[in-house]
C-alpha cells in the first residue's frame, strides 16, 4: 500500500493474506472456497469476519485495475468492511 494513510487504516482493521497464485495454477481451492473468480483479474479480494465466515468476495474482478482505481473508493471500500469495534 503506497498511500500511508491507507496502509495505516488497513494495518489497523484488516489481517492482509497474499496467496500465491503462480500462474493461476496454485491454491486454486481458496479462490473456489472464498467465491473469488481470478479469471475476473487480480488482485482479488475477500473479506472474512474473525471467525473465517465470508462477509463479502470481490466475485467480478472489482480489484483487477487496482492501480488505476482512486484513493476515495479504495478508502471507502475499506471504511465499508472494516470491523466495527
Amino acid at each position: 500500500m503506497h498511500n500511508p494513510e491507507l496502509a495505516a487504516i488497513i494495518a489497523k482493521n484488516f489481517v492482509v493474506v497474499e496467496i500465491d497464485l503462480g500462474r493461476e495454477d496454485k491454491n486454486l481451492d481458496l479462490a473456489e472456497k472464498y467465491h473469488v473468480p481470478i479469471k475476473q483479474g487480480i488482485p482479488a479480494l475477500a473479506v472474512l469476519d474473525p471467525r473465517g465466515n465470508l462477509l463479502y468476495a470481490m466475485d467480478q474482478g472489482q480489484f483487477a485495475h487496482a492501480r488505476n482505481m482512486s484513493y476515495a473508493s479504495i478508502k471507502a471500500f475499506s471504511e465499508k468492511w472494516k470491523p466495527s469495534h
